[in-house]
């Protein structure tokens, strides 16, 4: 371990808190477009992040394909250096306090606290989160623009999600498909249909499904991934 001064430690614990936030905010926003919802999604990365906490139900979300379990470990790789990194820095701040002059140990203070106060500020300024939340959007939409019926999971019961399918290409699957066969051949009931500005609720073996429907499903994820993707 290299020795540093106290101003010097103090920067780069503030940097490694500022980068920490970033992580969080980036990861959210790749597993968001992905599908997860944003709630569930940063309470995961931050529990993947400071190592604690990643053992919950909800935790499968993270790990449903083989994608978001590649995203998944990358994090896991960044939560050990960030780690190690922030132990490093926080042992070099006690070593370093002995000869450090009363003048660096302000600015490092000062650098601090404005770092802080910067952090809570944007975590609770609704302007800027709401343009974060509509560049994450615009993203979502072009990458669904190049998939085939895109699924967002709403949360976990067991092995089985409550998710919303798109239906953006209708394929043999799921031509003719109404919620007969839907209970009888794949074990997934179908909740809600929003059809334009339809919202149809009470759900019967006369309802099918069309293009452009938004459905709102539950069953167990691979099925539905495998049934409306056609995989």
């Amino acid at each position: 371990m290299i020795n540093i001064n106290l101003l010097a430690a103090l920067v780069v614990f503030n940097i490694l808190i500022l980068l920490y936030q970033i992580m969080i905010e980036v990861f959210s926003a790749i597993f968001r477009v992905d599908g997860v919802q944003i709630d569930k999604a940063r309470f995961q990365i931050i529990s993947i992040l400071t190592g604690t906490g990643f053992t919950t139900n909800e935790s499968e979300i993270m790990l449903a394909t083989r994608k978001r379990r590649k995203i998944t470990q990358i994090m896991i790789l960044f939560s050990y250096i960030f780690n190690i990194s922030i132990v490093s820095t926080i042992v070099n701040l006690f070593i370093s306090t002995s000869n450090t002059s009363l003048t660096e140990l302000i600015i490092g203070v000062v650098l601090t606290v404005i770092n802080i106060t910067l952090l809570i500020g944007l975590n609770k300024s609704t302007k800027i989160r709401r343009i974060f939340d509509n560049l994450v959007l615009r993203i979502g939409k072009r990458k669904k623009k190049r998939k085939i019926n895109p699924i967002s999971i709403y949360d976990y019961y067991g092995n089985k999600v409550i998710a919303e399918v798109r239906i953006i290409k209708m394929h043999d699957k799921i031509t003719d498909l109404n919620i007969v066969k839907l209970k009888k051949d794949y074990n997934i009931q179908l909740l809600v249909v929003k059809r334009g500005s339809l919202i149809i609720s009470d759900i019967d073996e006369t309802i099918k499904i069309q293009d452009n429907d938004v459905l709102l499903v539950f069953g167990n994820y691979k099925v539905i991934r495998n049934l409306f993707s056609n995989t």
